[in-house]
Formats: C-alpha cells, sequence, structure tokens
C-alpha cells in the first residue's frame, strides 16, 4: 500500500523536520515530568513528615497513657520524644538527600541530528544520481570514450617504462 506525500500531510503525520521536531519536544516533555516527579516525591517526603506526625500523635497520646501508667511519666515522655525525634530526623534526611540531588541533564537534539543529517544526505544524493541518470550530460560520447581509453593506455604504459626501463645515460649519472 503506497501512501503519497499530499496522503500523509491530510492524515496529519508529520513529516521530515517536523517530525524531529516532534521527536525531540517529546524527549523534552519526558525530561521534564521525570524531573518533576522527583521533585514532587521530595515534596511530599518532607510535607508527609508533617502527616504521619499527625496521625502518629493520635496513637502516641495511646502509648503515652500505657507507659505513664506502667513506667512513670519522665519514661514515658522521654521513649516518645525519642521516638519522635528519630522519625522527623530520618524523614528530613530522606527528603533533604532527594533536593540535593542531581537533576538530569537536558535531553540534547544527537538522535534529531543524526537523523535530519541522515535525510539531508539521503535526499541529496538521491536527487543528484537521479538527475545524471536522466541528463544526456553525464554520458560520455563516442569522442570522449576513446579520449579516456588512449590516455589510460598511455598512462599505464609510462608507468610500467618508468618502472621497469633504465637508460644507460640514467644509469651512468647514478654512479
Amino acid at each position: 500500500m503506497n501512501v503519497t506525500a499530499s496522503e500523509r500531510l491530510r492524515n496529519g503525520k508529520p513529516r521530515g523536520f517536523a517530525a524531529l521536531w516532534g521527536s525531540y519536544g517529546r524527549d523534552l516533555r519526558g525530561w521534564a515530568a521525570s524531573l518533576a516527579t522527583g521533585y514532587g516525591i521530595a515534596a511530599a517526603l518532607l510535607l508527609g513528615g508533617l502527616s504521619v506526625f499527625g496521625a502518629i500523635a493520635v496513637g502516641a497520646t495511646a502509648l503515652f497513657h500505657v507507659l505513664e501508667l506502667r513506667y512513670g511519666t519522665n519514661v514515658a515522655f522521654a521513649a516518645l520524644g525519642g521516638g519522635l525525634l528519630a522519625l522527623a530526623a530520618i524523614l528530613l534526611l530522606a527528603g533533604w538527600l532527594m533536593m540535593r540531588r542531581r537533576a538530569a541533564p537536558l535531553p540534547r537534539p544527537d538522535k534529531q541530528f543524526r537523523a535530519a543529517k541522515q535525510m539531508l544526505v539521503g535526499n541529496t544524493i538521491s536527487r543528484a544520481v537521479t538527475a545524471l541518470h536522466d541528463t544526456e550530460a553525464a554520458k560520455p560520447d563516442v569522442t570522449t570514450q576513446i579520449l579516456l581509453g588512449a590516455a589510460a593506455i598511455v598512462a599505464i604504459g609510462w608507468l610500467v617504462a618508468s618502472h621497469l626501463g633504465t637508460t644507460e645515460a640514467g644509469s651512468q649519472v647514478r654512479r
């Protein structure tokens, strides 16, 4: 099934540089989405500490009451305060480490440039070959073919003569 260029344009499928630009746009959107996701997770961890703290506060009140009845007020405050402090330190450290990590570099349009170069080179070469094939200027006439053959024979003869033959006068000069 052959699809013509006008049918492709009617179907809305981008071609050429528009397709490459769209590909790079998708790469940029993916990069921005991953960057935003990373920062969103980091912010959720930082803010999650507060919401987890609220949920833990309810359970901590019950735990405090149990510890106070069994071990006294000071031990209950120390156990609960130490646990909450350790949890807060872990959450803050996790959020801080995620915020400090290096962001992914901006995507480079290397694959799009390679595709554009192949597109340009392929189109240029195919047009040049087609133009040479279609025109009569690229086809040598009979006189040009005879002259090219004669030039090749003279060149080969000169190479053979210079390689194999040395004159006695030339050998006397070398001594």
